[in-house]
């Protein structure tokens, strides 16, 4: 299965959810790949993943991993604050195949006995180690038949859709899952219980956060904590509700801001501003900047992911803010 969607709206915590339902009769195996800088790093994560699955004492869990695994070898670790055992890979001498096969082999066993499911997060991020070929080793090993679910999740649906496209490695290997905005009318009746809200002030509230679950949920609790069920919720409250989420975050939106280099600061302020034709020479005018120096800044915004884009039809990019909280701080201070 392919999840995509926007960053904030909710895969991770989905697919969490449903873990914790099935997991007395699934092993469920959850990795997050986002931050990996290397093919190796992508299998380390894998295993260890896999092992903080493992349930039982210490030495029950040291001995499952020695029978699951024949070259990767474990290393107990003791927090010496809270006391709490883990293990560590001894991986110095180990390469990513022998990694990446011996986290496979090890899935494959444990599914001789009970069904499997393991969701890689983020999974787009493999794109962009070069000459890697992790899709052609992930093709290879989840087209064998075991008893395991493959859960693909990711917010960069172009880039996913290229790992999934027809002659790559993955081609037909998942079935792709959008994951649209939660409708009012189906999460109305659960805030009604909480709030005093018409849907028509929900629906305000779903429109000023563009349907990102995220920011729903602060604006919603910042309204409980203020409000609960003593007031009847209007567009005044949920707007004063929505400043203290960004205020919340202005810090470190300053900071991130503070970052960008000038031209990424002109481009940045107006995308934010105009959100389209930010190639007009009456727009560009504005912040004095080139059609080349706007084109330039928004790629390297959107390579360090500050940005995203949508292609349309007509071959265009279509560049917005993934992240709705600073979307809105941005037209609230810079513009």
């Amino acid at each position: 299965l392919l999840i995509f969607s926007k960053r904030r709206m909710g895969k991770t915590t989905l697919v969490k959810k449903v873990f914790s339902e099935i997991e007395k009769d699934v092993i469920c195996i959850y990795a997050d790949v986002y931050g990996i800088t290397s093919k190796k790093e992508f299998a380390q994560t894998l295993i260890d993943a896999l092992v903080v699955a493992q349930k039982g004492d210490f030495k029950a869990i040291l001995k499952r991993l020695g029978k699951m695994f024949s070259k990767t070898r474990f290393i107990p670790k003791i927090d010496p604050t809270t006391m709490v055992t883990s293990f560590t890979i001894d991986s110095v001498s180990s390469s990513y195949e022998e990694l990446i096969q011996d986290f496979f082999e090890a899935i494959f066993k444990l599914s001789e006995t009970k069904d499997v499911a393991l969701a890689i997060d983020e999974f787009q991020q493999i794109s962009t180690l070069k000459d890697s070929k992790i899709d052609a080793h992930i093709r290879k090993y989840i087209q064998e038949p075991h008893n395991i679910s493959y859960i693909f999740l990711g917010s960069k649906r172009h880039t996913l859709n290229d790992l999934f496209k027809y002659k790559s490695p993955l081609y037909e290997m998942a079935t792709p899952m959008n994951l649209e905005n939660i409708e009012v009318v189906d999460s109305c009746a659960y805030v009604q219980k909480h709030l005093k809200i018409s849907e028509e002030s929900l629906k305000y509230v779903f429109d000023v956060a563009n349907g990102e679950t995220k920011l729903t949920q602060n604006i919603l609790s910042n309204l409980y904590t203020d409000y609960k069920m003593r007031k009847e919720i209007d567009t005044e409250m949920i707007d004063k509700a929505l400043r203290e989420v960004l205020i919340e975050k202005s810090e470190t939106y300053k900071i991130i801001y503070n970052e960008f280099s000038i031209n990424q600061k002109k481009a940045f302020k107006l995308l934010t501003k105009y959100e389209k034709n930010l190639s007009s020479t009456k727009i560009l005018q504005e912040q004095e900047i080139s059609r080349a120096s706007m084109q330039s800044a928004l790629k390297q915004l959107f390579d360090k992911e500050f940005i995203d884009k949508e292609p349309t039809d007509n071959n265009e990019d279509v560049w917005f803010v993934p992240d709705r909280a600073f979307e809105l701080w941005a037209k609230l201070v810079l513009n």
